[in-house]
């Protein structure tokens, strides 16, 4: 019943987003569009990415999946995706974003649709999860990203992710999404709506994600990162940015991102290993890390 009402009351609050909006529309790398321009099923990036460089310090990489869904019978996706591409103010877009640890198709993230709320996402096994099930893993897309990390925070990361699997408390906020939705049409004119007021350090960060429980799935991920990545926290400091308002393109445009490959959910295992076959570096990442559940 909780499902139906929130289908429902997305198709209200943005039914006036849409009108007249499809001319808006920008062809992004990480789209059909772009993709059927360039006669590709899976395309590739640069790496590093153009005008970046990979510190010398980094020991590990975290990797973020974002998805660009398509739906075969869950219409609250589907205005979800529409909403956020009209609101959309990066080169990228993209309406649900998980975490993972190594490139096997065994990333985590948190829907409404999922039992429990944050579980495991295959792109390849759309089965395992209510969410995934709902969508056409041959039309649905995904692009994998990478960010480079110590050894210490990729292992905080991961604990902070093992925490909350084993939390059943974690759960998905459809509050939140109303609050999240408001922003970003507010963003669209004024980019820095809902600001922080202060920064925040490691340890209050620490304290508050521990007692958090209700999120939508960029919050949780920002929350994550903001807990165990030094360089994120910082950033996200020094331009007052608040995780529990973080859009999923916000984290995978943050500097220092890098942007692995596109393809359709069926696919992501071979583009996987045909990146991976480009960028040696990356393939001790193809077999699953124990220490993630």
């Amino acid at each position: 019943m909780i499902k139906k009402h929130f289908t429902k009351a997305l198709i209200i609050l943005f039914s006036c987003v849409f009108i007249g909006c499809s001319s808006t529309k920008n062809i992004r790398e990480n789209s059909w569009a772009y993709l059927e321009k360039n006669e590709e099923t899976q395309h590739f990036y640069q790496f590093p990415n153009e005008g970046t460089n990979i510190p010398e310090n980094t020991e590990q990489y975290i990797f973020l999946r974002l998805y660009n869904p398509h739906a075969k019978y869950n219409l609250g996706t589907v205005i979800l995706q529409k909403g956020l591409e009209y609101v959309e103010q990066h080169d990228v877009s993209g309406s649900h974003i998980a975490i993972g640890f190594d490139l096997t198709d065994n990333f985590y993230g948190l829907t409404l649709y999922a039992n429990p709320n944050l579980k495991k996402e295959q792109c390849t096994n759309t089965l395992s999860n209510e969410f995934m099930k709902s969508c056409d893993p041959q039309k649905s897309l995904q692009t994998t990203f990478a960010y480079p990390v110590s050894q210490k925070e990729y292992e905080t990361a991961i604990a902070w992710v093992n925490r909350k699997l084993q939390n059943q408390s974690t759960s998905y906020s459809i509050a939140d999404n109303f609050k999240m939705a408001g922003v970003a049409v507010k963003r669209k004119n004024n980019h820095d709506s809902k600001k922080m007021k202060k920064t925040q350090t490691k340890e209050e960060e620490f304290r508050e994600f521990e007692k958090m429980n209700k999120f939508v799935c960029s919050t949780f991920i920002s929350h994550v990162l903001f807990s165990s990545v030094d360089s994120i926290r910082n950033y996200m400091n020094e331009n007052l940015i608040d995780p529990n308002y973080v859009m999923p393109t916000d984290i995978v445009t943050m500097p220092g991102m890098q942007k692995l490959f596109t393809s359709t959910w069926d696919e992501f295992n071979n583009g996987a290993k045909n990146f991976v076959s480009e960028n040696p570096k990356f393939s001790k990442y193809l077999v699953k890390n124990p220490s993630t559940l």
